[in-house]
């Protein structure tokens, strides 16, 4: 996806997508006191489903808290968001104060625990969140789409899941995907 041949339909879009985004996360990041660029949003909300699944059951023990360290640990913004969209989700306006990205990649996995920890304060702006991100996927059937992209992440964090009730996190998971429109 290439800025320059973007419709002015699809660059509204973006700009709507992003509100949307910061919008939900307003209440999230103003608690955790920092402000993210658009390529740190749309890389945090990559990971975001992982929170959701692991915190399905409304507690992450040490097993999860591993499972969560492996998928984060190498978090990088710009292997996460390529040039091109790095273009793409410029479009869209941010805050002028938002923490760098070496400040983002250190913090990130920390993020998503704490979040994982904390799903239920933050579990509506996240679906949201992960529901309006939805928008920018132009083939949703793509093997790399946001769809299948967040679709994936459940399903390997309830394979790697050994928790004593894991049919109720199956359905947790199963209203997730519904909510979202997986």
């Amino acid at each position: 996806m290439d800025a320059n041949t973007l419709s002015a339909e699809e660059k509204t879009k973006i700009v709507q997508v992003f509100g949307e985004l910061r919008q939900n996360l307003t209440n999230y990041m103003n608690d955790r006191d920092f402000q993210m660029s658009n390529p740190q949003v749309f890389t945090f909300l990559i990971y975001a489903p992982v929170c959701l699944a692991v915190a399905s059951d409304r507690e992450v023990d040490e097993q999860e808290i591993k499972l969560l360290d492996k998928i984060t640990h190498n978090i990088d913004v710009n292997t996460a968001v390529n040039i091109d969209l790095m273009e793409v989700i410029a479009i869209a306006s941010e805050p002028a104060e938002t923490m760098l990205n070496e400040e983002f990649n250190m913090r990130v996995d920390a993020e998503l625990l704490f979040l994982s920890k904390n799903i239920d304060k933050y579990e509506d702006d996240i679906i949201n969140s992960v529901k309006s991100m939805l928008k920018m996927d132009k083939d949703p059937t793509a093997e790399t789409s946001l769809k299948n992209t967040f679709s994936k992440w459940f399903e390997f964090v309830i394979e790697k899941n050994t928790s004593k009730n894991k049919a109720a996190e199956l359905e947790k998971i199963k209203n997730y995907k519904e909510k979202i429109g997986l």
